[in-house]
């Protein structure tokens, strides 16, 4: 269990990176858009957006795999998020708190929405809340990921 604890660790430092790097891209885009109005960079950062639930969802995949070896639903997308919350008793704490939670499924229906509507516009109000969550979101994701590492450190030294 050691080796897939720390294959495990090493899935989620290199996905938590790429995400930063999303992230930094995301704050590039919306801000040139905030400054010209240009919608290209509004899609840009919408993509960026896309790109940053994957990356994240990547994660809670990877999780679910090691510790509760299925991911399977109708709606599994909503139930890996909803099941990074839960503390699993003798098994791994949540993932997520309520907050980083609340946040991230904003953005997941907003990533569902972006990939699946091919004859919309986006409008920037609606987009700004998104946007909004994502800056939010930040420094609690941070916490919560290095606090699921310090358990992982944990438990390879057992």
């Amino acid at each position: 269990m050691k080796e897939k604890i720390a294959i495990l660790k090493s899935e989620i430092e290199n996905d938590y990176r790429k995400i930063g790097n999303i992230l930094a891209k995301f704050e590039k885009a919306y801000a040139e858009y905030s400054a010209s109005g240009e919608y290209s960079k509004l899609i840009e950062s919408a993509f960026y957006v896309s790109q940053f639930y994957s990356g994240f969802e990547n994660i809670c995949k990877n999780i679910a795999k090691t510790f509760e070896n299925s991911i399977e639903d109708d709606f599994w997308h909503k139930s890996l998020l909803d099941r990074m919350i839960l503390n699993i008793e003798d098994i791994r704490p949540a993932l997520l708190s309520e907050n980083s939670h609340d946040c991230l499924n904003e953005i997941r229906a907003f990533r569902h929405f972006f990939r699946h509507a091919y004859d919309m516009d986006l409008k920037e109000d609606k987009f700004r809340i998104v946007a909004h969550k994502l800056f939010a979101l930040k420094e609690p994701l941070r916490k919560d990921i290095n606090n699921f590492l310090d358990f992982l450190e944990s438990l390879k030294r057992e």
